[in-house]
């Protein structure tokens, strides 16, 4: 009898120990399927790009490791308030589209659960630019009428940990073209083949880019860091290690004052607070 007792508590402590087991197994997986979403919005965040440059050859450069030029800089700095909303303020700096090198107010843009909202220079209503929500599935979205199918995430190899990209296909006859996909979207950069900032098919839209060249993402920085390089695009033939990619920010110089609402002021306020190099000063 105490034979048979002992070999029922070594079953009941063996299936404990194995239930424990298997809870702990879930519980890594379940870390492990845990979402590291990359945010789009953030302050400081700036994205190099540029436009095909046949002939030229440009000295690579952390902001463009691969020297083909960098055209165009976008930079998200500041916060304002519109319609009871709080954005972000992005600018851009264009000399071949503004006529000098400063920087121009270009839009704002804010992020709420997982969708990214802008509103652009001299618009009123918002309209979703990009949507990053249910990864796991494919979402039919609209712009100007024109219907189109954001592809279930992609986990690639040599992106942040965490970093997703998508597919954008044609969606036409409640058809999915996927051989059709003119379009990625990058977690944290939005479309790097295009204008982060604007809503440019190459393939799709047949009206003229809005800086009249069709531009592309060369990376995409903050704090140091990449958060997107245009050679990750690429199947790297051995790892990487992304972290240890970091730089030292000197290409987007930026001394003059701005008010709180973004206009350049002509000097020092007497009183009051001013933002010079995306930092406020107060003057008492």
């Amino acid at each position: 009898m105490s034979k048979i007792m002992v070999l029922f508590r070594f079953d009941i402590r063996t299936i404990a120990v194995l239930v424990l087991c298997s809870l702990g197994i879930l519980k890594v997986i379940a870390q492990e399927e845990k979402r590291e979403y990359v945010p789009f919005v953030e302050e400081g965040k700036t994205w190099y790009c540029g436009y095909y440059h046949l002939w030229d050859d440009f000295p690579a450069t952390p902001e463009d490791p691969e020297g083909e030029g960098i055209d165009c800089i976008f930079i998200m700095r500041g916060d304002t308030q519109i319609n009871d909303r709080k954005y972000k303020k992005v600018y851009c700096q264009f000399k071949e589209y503004y006529g000098d090198e400063e920087l121009h107010y270009y839009c704002a843009i804010r992020e709420e659960a997982y969708q990214v909202f802008i509103i652009e220079e001299n618009a009123t209503e918002e309209r979703m630019i990009y949507d990053f929500s249910q990864p796991e599935k494919q979402i039919i979205l609209t712009y100007n009428d024109f219907k189109f199918v954001r592809t279930s995430a992609s986990r690639r190899y040599g992106f942040l940990p965490g970093q997703s990209e998508y597919s954008v296909c044609e969606f036409s006859e409640d058809k999915v073209d996927y051989s059709n996909s003119p379009d990625n979207w990058v977690e944290g950069v939005g479309a790097p083949y295009n204008n982060p900032f604007a809503f440019e098919f190459s393939h799709l839209l047949f009206d003229e880019p809005k800086f009249g060249k069709d531009i592309e993402v060369r990376t995409c920085m903050k704090d140091g860091k990449y958060i997107y390089n245009k050679d990750w695009m690429a199947m790297p033939t051995e790892p990487t290690s992304i972290d240890k990619r970091t730089y030292t920010d000197t290409s987007l110089k930026d001394s003059h004052l701005y008010n709180l609402q973004g206009r350049r002021l002509s000097a020092t306020p007497q009183k009051g607070v001013y933002i010079q190099n995306g930092k406020k000063k107060l003057v008492k």
